[in-house]
């Protein structure tokens, strides 16, 4: 994947304006709290999804005396990212000066990576955090999948309405079919991706050790009974999902089940060690995507330093080291991660670049 090498936000939160020509290794930005570390993680996200991981609102995003956010973004191959927030209307996305065809566009043109606090929701939030890990895996590994995606979500708010409108069965059988049809195709590929993805998984851990030292086990429910077809399955259950107004079985209700020695993880590990597991989940996924398509994602990392203890730090930069991509790492103290993350860089020949940020300035050390 090529790097990022010019980076130009304006009108985002307290950064009012701000270029920065990052490493296309590590990067380490450092500041106070409250200073813009975050603003600028939150600015490189949205070149990628189009997005904030913040807020879904347009207002928070846009400085308060600025009608729009822009980030504008160059690659090492000549790519040219650019996202324009105003305050009313549509949000602007172009790739190379021509407007983006969706967003699934604009995430194939630079995958990344997130870590933040928010991360632990992929092991403590709902199974929609969980879906949306494993269908953004997929997604990037087999083009096909969001074609049958789209199909079922379709087919998913189609037979809903007719429930919640208490439509006739032959109204509604069409569109069971639908959901069905596009489901098992969903299902193969999150099956086999996970299998692959599991794999890779066990590998990154031998590499640095289970957190809690205990066996470390993924599984996978697809939403529905896999001993019956699930078109059956939705007749079946067409009485009750009148009752609730909604779909109750099919690929929408997937989830990925964490365990440690036959344990929720989240229930049996502490702060600290599962943020460890989620940055090896996270590596393995890119590391899988390298192997099957050969093609790098972006990480960024949001305060990395917090709940991991400087063992943990450095197992973690050479997890990133090792992948041999383009990563930004936030810290409050330089001297927390700095000596860490240029030893982890030197050892697998990678570039670092040092930032430091102060009321919405970010200037190179």
């Amino acid at each position: 994947m090529p790097v990022l090498t010019r980076v130009t936000i304006k009108g985002l939160r307290n950064i009012v304006e701000a270029t920065l020509e990052p490493s296309p290794g590590f990067n380490l930005i450092s500041g106070d709290n409250g200073s813009g570390k975050t603003s600028l993680v939150e600015a490189l996200y949205l070149l990628g999804l189009g997005r904030s991981f913040r807020s879904h609102l347009q207002k928070p995003l846009i400085a308060h005396d600025s009608q729009t956010a822009t980030v504008f973004a160059q690659t090492s191959d000549g790519t040219s990212i650019g996202i324009q927030r105003p305050q009313r209307g549509q949000q602007i996305i172009k790739i190379d000066g021509k407007p983006a065809v969706g967003v699934a566009h604009l995430s194939r043109t630079l995958p990344l990576q997130l870590i933040n606090t928010d991360t632990f929701q992929l092991m403590e939030g709902s199974p929609s955090d969980r879906r949306h890990f494993l269908d953004w895996g997929v997604f990037h590994v087999e083009h096909h999948y969001l074609e049958y995606w789209r199909r079922a979500r379709k087919a998913l708010e189609q037979r809903n309405l007719l429930l919640r409108a208490d439509a006739g069965s032959d109204e509604i059988e069409p569109w069971s079919y639908e959901l069905a049809l596009n489901a098992g195709y969903m299902d193969q590929y999150r099956e086999q991706y996970l299998g692959e993805l599991a794999q890779r998984f066990t590998e990154t851990l031998d590499e640095i050790g289970t957190p809690g030292g205990a066996p470390m086990g993924v599984s996978y429910w697809r939403g529905w009974d896999p001993q019956t077809d699930l078109f059956l399955q939705l007749q079946e259950s067409l009485v009750r999902d009148r009752k609730y107004g909604h779909t109750t079985i099919g690929p929408h209700k997937a989830d990925l089940r964490f365990k440690v020695s036959g344990q929720d993880a989240a229930e049996v590990l502490s702060r600290g060690q599962l943020k460890l597991l989620i940055c090896a989940l996270k590596v393995a996924q890119a590391q899988h995507l390298i192997s099957s398509r050969g093609i790098r994602c972006l990480f960024l990392l949001d305060d990395l330093p917090a709940e991991l203890d400087v063992a943990n730090r450095e197992k973690v930069c050479s997890l990133l080291g090792g992948l041999k991509t383009q990563v930004f790492m936030t810290s409050i103290e330089q001297e927390s991660l700095a000596p860490i993350a240029l030893r982890q860089a030197k050892a697998n020949g990678l570039e670092m670049g040092l930032f430091h940020v102060k009321h919405g300035n970010i200037d190179p050390v």
